[in-house]
Parts: structure tokens; C-alpha cells; sequence
């Protein structure tokens, strides 16, 4: 598995929910999404999914040109979620509170700066969260909460970064502590989906204008 670890860059983390129209939460197909504007970002992550493994098969024992062959192993390694870490220091101006409810995962409706609340629905078992063109399947716990999370880097003027399909920040992992010079934000998850390189974000609404 590829890996890549950026330190010490300044760029945007946004966290969006479903905005599938089908979905109760969401009749209007509105995607939310809560934008991280950081710098000093420490961020580690697979840059793409494992293959599967490939088994030599001998005759009988023997390595012979003829008849040894390569057979795939399980599919284990493939579909197995991985894990993404980040932490980052934010802007005093971030509605920290907007955070902590998005990370926490603890409810669909998230308080917004407006004075009210926006529906913020899970990916979990949503048909676009696929590997392989197969759609991964929901989570046996109905309490656990996927985002897709986006980040993007400004290296030398232009723009990069990754998609991570059906993240799940695990509970208890996530902290957020505040200082004279800042806030800084650490997280870890587990990503369910497929990872994906961008240089732009996914269309959005951001949670912030709503109440």
C-alpha cells in the first residue's frame, strides 16, 4: 500500500455528508459539507487500496516453467479498511463546536452559526461508496457514522490532494485542544471506501450558511 505523509503544509480539510436525495434525512439531494482552513498539517494515509495477494502455485512442489503459476489470494486485503491520521493547527476563527459534533458522530443534526441545525447524514452503505465498482455494505452497528473527508494541498501553486470514501472517525480518538496560539486538531479514522486523488473539491454546500 502507498503511503504519504505531508508536514508542515498549509491548505483545506472539508468533511461532507450524504446528500443523496433518496435518503430520509436529505429529500432535497443537498450535500453539506464543514471547511478546515489549517496550516502545520501533519497528515498520514495510503495514497491507494492494496491488490490482492498473488500466490506462486508449483507442480507438485516443483518450480517448473511449464506448469507454476500465480493465483489470487483473498480479497481480505483489498476491502480491509486502513487507517488515516492528521493533526493540524486551526484558526481561532473555526466554529470548534461545529467540529466536535461532525467528528464525535453522535447525531445526524448538526448546531450550525446560524442559530439552528442541518441535517449532516452518514455515507454508511450509500450505493456511491463502492471498491471495485461493488458497493460496500453498512455497518452492522447503525451508530457508527461515515463522512467523506477531502483534503487539498497548495504545493508551489497548484492544487493536490485525496478523496477517502466513507471514512469513520473512531470514537474516542478524536481531540481538539486550544491554546494562546491556536487550536490543534487531531484525528484518526478508518477509511471503508476507496481513496481517490483530486484537485478540486467535490461540489458542496457549506454548513455554515444554513439554519
Amino acid at each position: 500500500m502507498r503511503k504519504i505523509n505531508i508536514t508542515g503544509k498549509d491548505g483545506e480539510l472539508r468533511i461532507y455528508s450524504n446528500g443523496e436525495a433518496a435518503i430520509a434525512l436529505e429529500p432535497g439531494g443537498t450535500t453539506y459539507y464543514f471547511s478546515v482552513l489549517f496550516c502545520e498539517m501533519d497528515f498520514t494515509g495510503p495514497t491507494s487500496r492494496p491488490r490482492t495477494e498473488e500466490r506462486m502455485v508449483l507442480d507438485r512442489g516443483n518450480f517448473a516453467a511449464a506448469t507454476s503459476h500465480f493465483a489470487e489470494g483473498p480479497d481480505d486485503a483489498r476491502v480491509a479498511p486502513f487507517p488515516i491520521s492528521f493533526s493540524c493547527r486551526v484558526a481561532d476563527t473555526v466554529n470548534t463546536r461545529i467540529l466536535t459534533d461532525i467528528l464525535s458522530s453522535a447525531s445526524s443534526r448538526i448546531n450550525n452559526t446560524a442559530g439552528g441545525a442541518s441535517n449532516f447524514p452518514s455515507w454508511d452503505g450509500d450505493s456511491a461508496v463502492t471498491i471495485d465498482s461493488i458497493t460496500v455494505p453498512s455497518f452492522y452497528d447503525a451508530t457508527k457514522r461515515t463522512y467523506r473527508i477531502e483534503m487539498l494541498w497548495d504545493t508551489s501553486g497548484s492544487d493536490h490532494g485525496f478523496r477517502y470514501d466513507s471514512t469513520y472517525m473512531t470514537f474516542g480518538e478524536q481531540s481538539i485542544a486550544e491554546s494562546a496560539d491556536g487550536v490543534m486538531l487531531n484525528c484518526s479514522g478508518m477509511v471503508y471506501g476507496d481513496v481517490t486523488r483530486i484537485t478540486a473539491f467535490y461540489s458542496g454546500t457549506s454548513i455554515l450558511a444554513f439554519s
